[in-house]
């Protein structure tokens, strides 16, 4: 929550703003602004890349807010809030995972145990602990792992039913269990757990804290024993036993023979999860590899892409920040005059993004053949995107259509980066013009198109903000500065060299950093007819 206390407020991801939200995705470096107008406030969009929307509709003008009025701007919304009374201020909300008898009962812990001299003198229970540890010592799946230690538990003491649970985010989960209609009680549930003692209670009926407790009198609960599944550090759950109507009393050698057993399961279930993870990491490991080699078949990868065209030269490259990305470039040939180039860059990271991302690849090639122009062909994609989109997800996206004959680029631009157009000698401009925000959050949205003109020599960098968010120790981000001196510097060389150079720029500026978004640079120029 945020108490408006100034009569101007500017809000981005640049830290000169009065609001600054640094890594909030979509938000523009300067977004949009709060400006206090008599009793009222209005919100207008300071230019912005994605638009900025009240209640879902993007405003082109100054608009005054109402209590309650969503101000949505990329993936940051804001709630605007006015107090009643004159003097309550204006604020906006921002959304950016009992001690038992000792007559009937008796407890112990696994430190008192092993620091006991003296052995057990229950034959019986040394053949139990070392059954236990030999049949425990082979490698099974958890499920199997649960359902051996609780048949071996049962029969080390001679109980007649019993239950194995293990805490799972803090809530107590049943894993294994021997018998029908087991209830334990909170009382003995909470002593095992909370204070890492094993419990042996002889008559469940005459103990003081358990005897007037409804599940022990349903069932007849006579003799009981509960011990906690305790590893070296902490205690992952328990494993509770009981006896109805005294088929028999358990006494202080099963209680010491249960509380090992018990250190001796935590242990054996900690090292199988911590295998199970491993393979599962390993899976995931391969899963990716996978994604990876997937994405990169769906991506061009063949250059030079067209070796017999002349009027053109054209080479992308990505880099992703995870073994899979979301940045997606790509190019055809509509006809044999008309050459189609887009790149995009899908909001996540990873295999969901990856998903997307091929969604509106795919999108885009069965649309651009049969649509007049890029900016009814961005309107189709983003209609078709918003329609199922239960994620959320969106993706920005540039889009042109070169005439390969006169150098006329007609494009539209949803709330992409805007891209460069450079000739040999380093002369720079930037195309300004925007089609509409981002693709797929809101399906009924027009996009407007642009037209330029590349003169023979003339290039065009079309690139994702993974090139100029990258950031080096310093945590400094590398700047479209930096991007333009690096383009004016090297204009006059080929486009493979370019984007291949620029990518070495990169990780060089990044210094060992961590990558924090995909990196992608598609550069075409314009060669004229020969």
């Amino acid at each position: 929550m945020v108490t408006l206390q100034q009569d101007h407020y500017d809000i981005g991801r640049a830290e000169s703003n009065d609001l600054s939200f640094r890594d909030v995705l979509g938000l523009s470096r300067k977004h949009l602004a709060l400006d206090r107008d008599g009793a009222n406030w209005t919100v207008r969009d300071l230019g912005s890349t994605n638009g900025t929307f009240v209640n879902g509709t993007q405003i082109t003008a100054p608009q005054v807010l109402r209590p309650r009025d969503r101000v949505t701007a990329g993936e940051l919304t804001l709630t605007f809030s006015e107090g009643a009374a004159p003097a309550a201020q204006t604020v906006i909300f921002v959304e950016k995972p009992p001690t038992t008898s000792a007559e009937t009962t008796m407890t112990t812990s696994l430190d008192g145990l092993l620091a006991e001299e003296a052995e057990s003198s229950g034959g019986g229970h040394n053949k139990a602990l070392i059954r236990a540890g030999r049949e425990l010592a082979g490698h099974m799946p958890l499920d199997k792992l649960f359902d051996l230690i609780m048949d071996l538990s049962v029969e080390a003491v001679g109980a007649s039913r019993g239950v194995l649970m293990t805490l799972e985010d803090g809530e107590l989960q049943v894993r294994a269990s021997k018998g029908a209609g087991i209830r334990i009680s909170s009382h003995v549930r909470d002593l095992v757990i909370n204070t890492k003692r094993s419990l042996l209670v002889h008559d469940a009926l005459r103990d003081q804290a358990l005897g007037a407790r409804m599940s022990i009198v349903q069932d007849q609960i006579r003799s009981m024993l509960a011990v906690p599944l305790q590893t070296e550090k902490r205690v992952i759950g328990l494993i509770y036993l009981d006896s109805p109507f005294l088929i028999r009393e358990f006494t202080k050698e099963d209680l010491s023979l249960l509380t090992v057993m018990g250190n001796i399961a935590a242990i054996r279930i900690e090292h199988a999860r911590l295998a199970e993870m491993d393979q599962a990491e390993k899976l995931r490991a391969q899963e990716m590899q996978q994604a990876a080699m997937i994405q990169r078949s769906i991506l061009p990868s063949n250059f030079p892409p067209f070796p017999d065209r002349k009027e053109f030269e054209l080479h992308a490259a990505m880099t992703p920040a995870r073994g899979v990305g979301g940045d997606l470039f790509d190019f055809f040939l509509l006809d044999e005059d008309h050459l189609a180039f887009a790149v995009g860059d899908v909001s996540g990271k990873g295999v969901p993004a990856a998903l997307f991302m091929a969604v509106a690849r795919t999108l885009l090639r069965a649309t651009a053949p049969h649509q007049t122009s890029p900016a009814e062909c961005m309107q189709y994609m983003n209609a078709s995107l918003a329609s199922q989109n239960a994620s959320g997800m969106f993706v920005t996206f540039f889009y042109g259509v070169l005439d390969t004959r006169t150098g006329e680029m007609q494009f539209a631009n949803a709330g992409h980066n805007p891209p460069l157009v450079f000739t040999a000698d380093g002369t720079l401009r930037t195309l300004e013009d925007k089609g509409g925000p981002m693709l797929g959050l809101f399906p009924k949205l027009t996009f407007e198109m642009a037209t330029t003109t590349l003169a023979p020599g003339e290039g065009i960098l079309v690139f994702t903000d993974g090139v100029t968010e990258a950031r080096n120790p310093a945590d400094e981000f590398f700047e479209d500065e930096r991007l333009e001196a690096y383009l004016k510097a090297h204009a006059a060389e080929p486009v493979e060299t370019l984007v291949s150079g620029l990518h070495r720029y990169l990780e060089e500026f990044a210094a060992g950093a961590p990558q924090a978004d995909d990196i992608t640079a598609l550069a075409l120029r314009y060669l004229g007819r020969h």
